[in-house]
């Protein structure tokens, strides 16, 4: 029998097989509900940490607000409001947890409790520390109007960012593979 005579496409068909690319690729692309919820181990503490660090410099740095109207402070707050509130649905959705609870086997729905009584013990713990100490330090340093509102800004955007990713976060370093069988 004569040999087949291959055409150039599938010649370099062939040479794209052999780099492996189209076997990750279809991969990434594959419906497997595992390969969609991964955990996201760094990524959930840009926004915690972008948050805390507009907190530390409203506590720090107060002259910066000292010259700045009303209007100025309201539109940085919404620039970065949207910022970190774009994040959040992102990360919720592509984590371990993004997947409905019903969903869940054991060992999934102790995670979701656990990262979830974690994120709210933490926040307990830093509303009810954090809130008397910045009205005594409001009261006795004699902060002007616009300080105490960035600041009461940026406290809540830290609650809410850590409300949005602390979990995602605990249970992406918790998350434990089980083995393939």
């Amino acid at each position: 029998m004569k040999p087949r005579r291959r055409s150039i496409l599938s010649m370099l068909d062939d040479s794209v097989r052999w780099t492996g690319m189209p076997a990750r690729v279809a991969e990434q692309m594959t419906d497997d509900p595992d390969r969609k919820r991964r955990p996201l181990r760094w990524t959930p503490i840009l926004p915690i940490a972008f948050s805390c660090a507009l907190l530390i410099v409203s506590l720090a740095w107060p002259p910066m607000v000292d010259g700045m109207g009303m209007g100025v402070i309201t539109g940085v707050g919404v620039a970065f409001w949207g910022a970190i509130f774009g994040m959040m649905p992102g990360i919720h959705a592509n984590g371990p947890l993004g997947k409905s609870s019903l969903e869940d086997d054991e060992r999934e729905a102790a995670l979701r409790k656990d990262s979830f009584v974690c994120c709210l013990g933490v926040l307990a713990a830093l509303n009810c520390l954090g809130q008397p100490l910045l009205i005594v330090l409001s009261h006795w340093q004699d902060w002007p109007f616009a300080q105490v509102v960035s600041v009461v800004t940026t406290a809540f955007m830290l609650n809410a960012a850590l409300l949005g990713c602390l979990p995602t976060l605990y249970a992406s370093w918790n998350l434990g593979h089980l083995p393939k069988e």
